[in-house]
């Protein structure tokens, strides 16, 4: 995939892949601040992002999906104001970015092949 920029291109969203299997692809999504290259938010694990939108300069929504797809999530970041919003099936979560990523990172893979 390729790097999302915000609409002041301040951030930007870039993404790890990697194959898992042969023709699964994982998508690990980055939000980097330009000006000096810092990872704002980034996950552990198998998380992919299947869809990325800017909502505005420094707003970015996200559907991830924890491979191999059994749990899925969706994501609100707000660099300016350095808070997230988490919604999906393993519940809600409202805190500032890096509580957010620690949460995320908290939950754990369903399915008993990708256990960590």
């Amino acid at each position: 995939m390729e790097e999302l920029f915000s609409p002041d291109k301040q951030y930007k969203v870039s993404f790890g892949s990697m194959e898992i299997r042969m023709s699964h692809w994982v998508d690990q999504p980055y939000l980097v601040r330009i000006s000096d290259n810092k990872t704002l938010f980034g996950l552990e694990h198998l998380w992919s992002a299947d869809d990325v939108r800017w909502l505005d300069e420094s707003t970015v929504t996200m559907n991830l999906r924890l491979y191999p797809g059994l749990l899925g999530c969706a994501v609100t970041l707000n660099v300016a104001l350095n808070q997230g919003e988490v919604s999906g099936q393993a519940g809600n979560f409202t805190g500032t970015l890096p509580e957010v990523v620690a949460w995320i990172n908290g939950l754990e893979n369903p399915s008993d092949l990708y256990r960590y």
